[in-house]
């Protein structure tokens, strides 16, 4: 939105982990070398430790570009799984094949092992990133010391990266986790950054989005650094409702007074003692007036309905908690923009404080609502819906981006948001037009500024998808039979009037992916994975929920 005002080629404080903006601090050098010895020596685990918003993910998302030709990765974003998906995952990401259903630890173990083997015989190594490690349960955690027994006589088959936050220091200190614990060959913590280091990260990404003047003086940086501690995270999002602040009043230079109200935007409630007190203190007030009534009630029945009258003229428990909200402090806008917010009035500028507590709870409804957009009803209980969903011949996909991503791909997802205090909690977003997002939270589904959401979000997200007739997730060049007829004509019903029908996966049918993949965004590697059945799902089926109203057609 600002970045022509700027001058600027891309947003330089999205808080996508792209690798490109990775501002490279000593401490993030070393991290990084750490990342890759583990990969490159014989190890078992490796973990990188961080509180939330340090940048691990991005530096794993950088260690990706430099990992050697011959790697295999698989990269687990959702860890608080059973062990049978953790499993399932890791098959997904390498692309082997496995029973739909019914599939017990050992036949998912013995299908890895097989690959393991495979890939180890012609000089690839395998690796398992897992992100959000604190995450992992006992059994969880467990089964993956137990893939790492899987070995040759000379090497480990296997090695596995945890990126956790401090928590999983303390739950592995325990008694229980003692043989996880010594399987760790190596280890880092990264550490916020400081106040030299935040002049440096935020000149650093704002040169990379091709910026030439300065825009943040180093006063501003002070203040900067005073209000985020130098967490990276933080300082993106403070920084891009700064810019856009400075957009708004048409200048070229973010202000102290700008910086102030940008944080104030970014942190939300900043009185919220206050506000509880108060709201505390009305609700109490009522409560007091309603005993007094009654009790005036009951011994004068005779003017119960005069009383009555004068009830129904009194505020509700609702409008006294909005006045006493109104009167101590000024919400802040869902954005900086009035002609957004003029679009609608509806717009939600009341997020929840905090979800923690409920996580559980609220993935679960976001996986109801979900199911429900592809007219699918999952009970509460049912502990793992991704099984479910492979009844109905769908599938669930977990990746990561941004909101152009999401604009992509052009169907409901799952959203992994975080609560004023940095925890996680899920929500469903539904639809995405003018701006505006409809989010199905756990109270309600409710309209929000689309700039707001991506400020609260991470990255991660999870949709459904269409499984091809065979069941499979991923065709590589090379393969043929029915699955291979089945992907030419979907190539052909897409548009490719060049392509014929094929058996055999071959430089045609290559050429025809690529020239897919290319046309979509995706990707461009000639190999049908899920990404591109995912697309090729939303080109030739005008029956998949969309997210525009539009759609595909």
């Amino acid at each position: 939105m600002y970045t022509k005002h700027f001058d600027l080629t891309e947003e330089p404080f999205s808080i996508a982990a792209n690798p490109r903006f990775l501002y490279m601090s000593a401490r993030h050098r070393e991290a990084l070398a750490l990342l890759l010895y583990g990969i490159r020596s014989d190890s078992g685990f490796v973990m990188l430790t961080g509180e939330v918003g340090t940048g691990k993910t991005t530096v794993c998302r950088s260690l990706m570009g430099q990992l050697p030709a011959q790697s295999n990765v698989a990269f687990i974003l959702n860890p608080k799984v059973t062990v049978n998906e953790l499993l399932s995952s890791i098959c997904d990401e390498f692309g082997i094949d496995y029973a739909q259903t019914g599939s017990s630890v050992k036949t998912y173990v013995d299908a890895i092992n097989h690959y393991l083997l495979e890939q180890h015989a012609v000089g690839r190594n395998t690796v398992v990133i897992i992100d959000e490690a604190q995450n992992l349960s006992f059994d969880v955690l467990e089964q993956l010391r137990l893939l790492t027994n899987l070995e040759t006589n000379e090497r480990k088959l296997l090695r596995i990266i945890l990126l956790d936050q401090p928590e999983l220091e303390t739950m592995l200190s325990r008694p229980e986790f003692k043989q996880v614990e010594q399987r760790i060959t190596a280890r880092y913590t990264l550490h916020r950054l400081d106040r030299h280091e935040v002049q440096a990260y935020v000149s650093h990404r704002l040169a990379v989005a091709g910026c030439r003047e300065p825009v943040f003086s180093s006063r501003v940086i002070n203040k900067l650094y005073a209000k985020t501690q130098g967490v990276p995270r933080l300082i993106n999002i403070v920084c891009d409702r700064a810019m856009l602040g400075a957009y708004v009043n048409s200048q070229h230079r973010v202000s102290l007074k700008i910086l102030n109200k940008a944080v104030k935007e970014v942190q939300g409630r900043s009185h919220q003692q206050q506000w509880f007190t108060a709201g505390s203190f009305v609700l109490t007030s009522l409560l007091i007036v309603v005993v007094a009534l009654a009790a005036l009630i009951y011994t004068n029945k005779g003017e119960v309905s005069m009383l009555q009258v004068k009830l129904s003229d009194a505020p509700s428990t609702d409008k006294i908690s909005a006045m006493a909200v109104t009167e101590s402090q000024s919400i802040p806008a869902v954005v900086m923009i009035d002609e957004i917010k003029r679009e609608s009035e509806s717009v939600n500028s009341e997020w929840p404080d905090t979800m923690s507590s409920a996580a559980d709870d609220t993935n679960a409804l976001a996986h109801a609502m979900l199911f429900r957009q592809w007219n699918k009803v999952i009970e509460k209980s049912i502990v793992d819906p991704c099984a479910l969903a492979l009844t109905w011949g769908l599938r669930c996909y977990s990746g990561t981006g941004n909101i152009g991503t999401l604009v992509n791909n052009d169907r409901p997802v799952i959203l992994t948001l975080l609560d004023k205090e940095g925890r996680q909690y899920q929500a469903t977003l539904l639809s995405l037009e003018n701006e505006l997002a409809s989010v199905a939270f756990a109270h309600g589904i409710e309209t929000v500024a689309l700039r707001d959401l991506e400020a609260r979000w991470h990255g991660q997200y999870k949709l459904l998808w269409q499984m091809t007739p065979q069941g499979l997730s991923i065709i590589k060049p090379g393969e043929h039979g029915s699955m291979v007829r089945w992907l030419t004509q979907s190539l052909i019903d897409t548009g490719n009037r060049s392509l014929p029908v094929k058996e055999l996966y071959d430089a045609d049918v290559t050429e025809a992916v690529k020239e897919f993949q290319r046309g979509r965004g995706l990707l461009v590697d000639g190999v049908t994975g899920r990404q591109t059945l995912i697309h090729l799902n939303s080109v030739n089926d005008k029956t998949i929920p969309r997210l525009s109203s539009q759609g595909e057609g």
